[in-house]
């Protein structure tokens, strides 16, 4: 396996590529190429000359976060998963703004394992069934549940007006550079989304999974999702403004397990949210 320095605090090592000489801050360890002059997991001592670049890991400094009140529950685990019921407003992984907050670096902290890793995204707004991987063997098994879309999730929202459908929504989706809104365009990705309305609580599949896709199917559809603070206006970002949730919600999941061949479901533990 290639030399990769442990987590520290929850937060993964960093790769850079070193020239002149190393550096006095921070701690450097030479990474695995073929044309270094170190071995990999060297310490590189600050002041060393370096005869060309250099591959090198270190921790990056990732100052103290206000906290997010909210926290994940414990859904499943084994030696390979850890199935969590993630809380509104807390990144699935770092977005940037929010490193040590994120489920993925509390995860790491509490289990005390450096390789929990989330196999697939869900929003920082949205709550929910979040699938982990803890173990890195197995870990490509599941990653391809999700590349293959063999994994059937289930998603229910709660819209201001009621309304009735069922049918499958098929949109073409585009993510503009620097917009926050995701565009409904012909040209875009071709997005599918099961959707079935009874009254103001909405029963969603996305069979596809581009950003907010279920945010814009419902926009679209003219029934925006209570709490949402870009669809149809976008509000503006507010990382700490906890008053009004998106009423979004990935309530369970199914899929055949890849190792055993069983099939697996799995639901929240905080039942009715809306």
């Amino acid at each position: 396996m290639a030399f990769r320095p442990p987590a520290r605090e929850g937060i993964s090592p960093r790769k850079v590529m070193l020239t002149g000489i190393v550096p006095a801050s921070p701690t450097y360890w030479a990474g695995e190429a073929g044309d270094s002059a170190f071995s990999p997991g060297t310490r590189l001592d600050p002041g060393t000359p370096l005869p060309g670049p250099t591959l090198a890991w270190y921790h990056p400094s990732v100052p103290r976060e206000e906290p997010i009140p909210f926290d994940y529950r414990v859904v499943y685990e084994d030696g390979d998963l850890i199935v969590v019921d993630k809380p509104h407003f807390v990144p699935t992984t770092s977005n940037g703004r929010i490193v040590r907050e994120a489920l993925q670096t509390r995860l790491r902290v509490d289990f005390g394992e450096d390789e929990i890793v989330p196999l697939h995204r869900l929003d920082r707004l949205t709550a929910g069934l979040v699938l982990c991987s803890r173990n890195p063997r197995t870990r490509p098994c599941y990653q391809r549940l999700f590349q293959d879309r063999a994994v059937l999730k289930h998603y229910q929202a709660r819209v201001a007006a009621p309304f009735s459908f069922d049918s499958t929504v098929r949109l073409g989706m585009r993510r503009v550079r620097g917009e926050r809104k995701v565009r409904v365009d012909p040209s875009g990705t071709l997005t599918e989304t099961r959707v079935r309305a009874r009254g103001p609580l909405v029963d969603v599949w996305p069979l596809t999974g581009h950003t907010h896709q279920i945010r814009v199917v419902l926009n679209h559809l003219g029934h925006p999702i209570v709490g949402d603070d870009t669809y149809p206006i976008d509000r503006g970002l507010d990382l700490y403004d906890f008053s009004s949730p998106l009423q979004l919600a990935h309530v369970a999941m199914s899929f055949t397990d890849p190792i055993s061949g069983h099939e697996r479901a799995f639901k929240c533990v905080r039942g009715a949210r809306f």
